[in-house]
């Protein structure tokens, strides 16, 4: 599954959101470690881990593609794959960041 998330129209955003959090593997009650990284030319790449229930993972999921996230990914939602999130923006220096969330089943 891959879906973009389209920014023009907040109706459309909150639609692909929700099709696209229909589509997800999560399971509710296990364990989701989360790992976002956020890289930028000239900088040090930051990195930031947590593990989080699955009700939460969904509420962060939904919150990350409603306000910066362009993409997300699941290779195959009924086997609980790795869930990534994507997006590329550029930065007052004219630049690109790229954000990278995955979310990983632990148990």
């Amino acid at each position: 599954m891959r879906i973009k998330i389209r920014r023009t129209i907040p109706v459309q955003t909150t639609d692909d959101v929700n099709r696209a959090l229909c589509e997800l593997g999560i399971d509710d009650h296990a364990t989701y470690r989360e790992v976002l990284v956020v890289n930028e030319p000239g900088q040090p790449t930051a990195t930031r881990e947590s593990l989080l229930v699955g009700l939460y993972a969904r509420a962060f999921i939904r919150i990350q593609l409603q306000d910066s996230m362009r993409l997300i990914e699941q290779d195959d939602p009924a086997a609980g794959s790795p869930i990534t999130l994507r997006c590329d923006r550029p930065t007052k220096a004219n630049r690109h960041r790229t954000q990278t969330c995955t979310y990983t089943k632990v148990r």
